[in-house]
């Protein structure tokens, strides 16, 4: 009896086979080969059969190399469909398709001015080898900065359908349960990644230094992850264009060494459902940022290449900025007696005019009224379309701003958003406001990804800026939107009111890990510095910990558009150093990395117009640092105001050091840093 049943199965795969076949012509061969423009980055498609541990059968794997070294080796492909079937094995080229292409943009909120890359792409058709067949294109492109590739299921065609072939049904509306995509490493390479217990995240985690020999099946991490091989290259792996589709994080392999598999954030409410769905539907680009240094990965912009083009035909609205901020020191306003400490002020529009009077002063675009203006943060009923709370007037405070200059951003919780925003909306662009800060998302979903999707269409309908908070980490959303002008996803200066978490070590690991997928919203500028010793959390008129130099050099170092100002006017207005903070851009024409090692120290210098900005920050350990200059000036004469650490700084974190000199594009700098320290320089040509 089994027998027959074995010969009946034998004969219809044969007779499913033939019918394939029969279809029309395909590519003869087993593996594509692409690589970059300069030659360097290589990936290598093949489908075949590996030895244990691998999975049985001939399945999907890709390889990446850089300059011939290997750095991914043979790593599984494929995407689970559940009952509808795994995509992975007993699959077909049918067609390649090679071309050749550039992203060329503007990107006038960002690090650089533009972008300009090339890449070679190639698209594989495949089919599986049974009947029904799904059909799918695996698309691969690699740019000199690094190789992306991702998934794409068109439209069906329809085929014979042979029930006793045990086939679950054909592919058009779907449920996926998982991707099949791996990354397995040729050697025991170090990582630096943020581990998590659950999906419910707000990516405020510190990137810790593991071998990923070390990564179990039960350790969890998000994107972006970045691995140093010994002797270089790094590589930052991520994701971009994450549109309707769940986020990925990785977890260790219980089966194959070095290896990190992928883990989809399920639906709310799932365990195994990922994302419901109908053909055709793409999945995000699966990114390999490379580069010879950590650092050197800072100047990629991959993520924004791979992302859509802008749907907000004019952007002129679109303004970058800094913005002055209630909610960190506790809304301390002064209370006008001579000499008396700073008060906590109540949410009203008193105390938010003494932060627009500021914010007009320092010459910021905005001031940013947090959480309270409202009613309670967490309460899912309030109404975020009314005017405000007993004393607060949010249309009388806009106009009041405008008088001044400034505009006006309004903090959110988003499940009022989600309720309220038709209405909301077009409300405060009627009000003037400028733009709103949406929180506590802390998911990244399928679900919660459409709502960021939603959320910023609609704003950018009515002329409102985005920045999300309690969010995941940037996908490229800001090239499509660009009125998505910041997001958080970081570890930042709050946690200074109830930890000592937000660290100088940190500070100096998440330039090279978390900024490198785009803008963070850490909020710098503290003027209550702390050496470690004497740093103590606390909420109402926190602490920061490190120099006020290390603050002043976030503004350099740490991208975002929108930069919001942690700390009150009354600590703010006449403190060493709030001359830099007014005059800083905080959009730029170029960016470079100059020196530096991930989580001990950063050198980096942007330009904006003719002027070059030099930016660097230490860990707890002080340094001498030697910068040649001709790196990023070139040649020529040039005048340079410094704010440095002062010489006692170590013991008095509040001292800066400021001096005005001639030097030569062609000369090295000096730079001396205290522990916890940190250095500005403006660079002007010399008239």
């Amino acid at each position: 009896m089994f027998k027959r049943l074995a010969n009946v199965s034998a004969s219809l795969l044969v007779l499913m086979t033939l019918l394939l076949l029969s279809c029309g012509k395909f590519y003869e061969g087993s593996s594509v080969s692409l690589k970059s423009p300069d030659g360097k980055v290589e990936a290598r498609f093949e489908i075949k059969e590996m030895e244990q541990p691998y999975p049985f059968g001939q399945n999907m794997y890709y390889s990446v190399y850089y300059g011939g070294k290997q750095l991914l080796k043979e790593s599984s492909l494929g995407v689970n469909f559940g009952e509808a079937g795994l995509v992975m094995s007993n699959i077909l080229i049918m067609d390649v398709k090679e071309s050749k292409g550039a992203d060329q943009f503007d990107t006038p909120l960002s690090k650089q001015s533009s972008v300009s890359a090339e890449y070679n792409e190639v698209v594989i058709s495949l089919r599986e080898k049974i009947i029904p067949a799904k059909t799918f294109n695996l698309i691969f492109r690699a740019y000199n900065e690094g190789l992306a590739f991702r998934y794409e299921f068109p439209e069906q065609e329809p085929h014979i359908s042979i029930p006793s072939a045990g086939h679950k049904g054909f592919l058009k509306d779907f449920t996926l349960t998982n991707e099949m995509t791996s990354y397995v490493f040729p050697e025991d390479v170090t990582l630096y990644a943020g581990f998590v217990t659950g999906f419910n995240q707000s990516y405020e985690f510190h990137y810790g230094a593991t071998k990923v020999s070390g990564v179990s099946r039960d350790s969890t991490a998000v994107l972006p992850f970045v691995a140093l091989f010994e002797g270089g290259p790094a590589v930052c792996v991520t994701e971009a264009a994450l549109e309707n589709y769940p986020a990925q994080y990785v977890a260790g392999s219980r089966d194959m060494d070095n290896t990190l598999v992928s883990v989809l954030v399920p639906m709310p409410g799932e365990k195994e459902v990922k994302l419901t769905g109908q053909v055709p539907f793409k999945s995000p680009w699966r990114v390999v940022m490379i580069a010879d240094t950590p650092g050197k990965l800072i100047e990629s912009n991959l993520v924004l290449c791979l992302s859509e083009p802008s749907k907000v035909q004019d952007v002129s609205w679109i303004k970058p900025g800094k913005a002055a901020w209630d909610w960190w020191s506790g809304r301390l306003v002064d209370s006008g007696k001579r000499n008396a400490k700073p008060t906590q002020g109540n949410f009203s529009n008193d105390t938010y005019k003494q932060y627009v009077d500021f914010a007009s002063d320092q010459k910021f675009e905005y001031f940013l009224v947090d959480a309270g203006w409202y009613g309670m943060d967490h309460d899912p009923e309030a109404d975020i379309t009314a005017v405000g709370v007993p004393g607060v007037d949010i249309p009388e405070l806009v106009k009041y701003a405008a008088g001044k200059g400034v505009k006006i951003l309004l903090w959110l919780n988003w499940e009022n958003v989600k309720k309220q925003m038709d209405k909301a909306f077009p409300l405060y662009e009627s009000w003037g406001v400028a733009g709103v800060k949406i929180d506590y998302m802390e998911r990244d979903d399928a679900e919660m990804v459409k709502f960021y999707q939603d959320v910023v269409a609609l704003a950018a309908e009515h002329h409102l800026l985005v920045d999300f908070h309690g969010a995941y980490k940037p996908t490229g959303m800001r090239r499509t939107w660009p009125n998505l002008i910041t997001r958080e996803a970081v570890l930042g200066l709050e946690y200074d009111k109830w930890s000592t978490n937000a660290d100088p070590e940190h500070d100096v690991t998440i330039p090279y890990t978390r900024m490198l997928v785009g803008p963070m919203d850490y909020t710098p500028g503290a003027f209550n510095n702390a050496t470690q010793k004497g740093f103590k959390p606390q909420d109402i008129d926190p602490m920061s910990m490190g120099t006020r130099c290390h603050q002043l050099a976030m503004f350099v170092v740490y991208e975002s558009p929108l930069q919001v100002m942690a700390d009150a006017p009354v600590n703010a207005n006449k403190a060493a150093g709030m001359d830099f903070i007014s005059q800083v851009p905080t959009t730029w024409d170029a960016t470079k990395f100059v020196q530096g090692e991930i989580a001990n120290y950063i050198v980096l210098a942007r330009k904006k117009g003719d002027l070059w900005y030099l930016g660097a920050m230490t860990d707890w350990d002080a340094r001498e640092i030697e910068v040649p200059l001709s790196d990023f000036l070139g040649s020529g004469n040039w005048t340079m105001k410094v704010w440095a650490d002062g010489a006692k700084a170590a013991a008095n974190p509040e001292e800066v050091a400021t001096s005005e000199q001639q030097i030569a594009g062609t000369q090295t700098l000096k730079i001396n840093l205290a522990p916890g320290g940190g250095y500005v320089a403006v660079f002007e040509p010399a008239r």
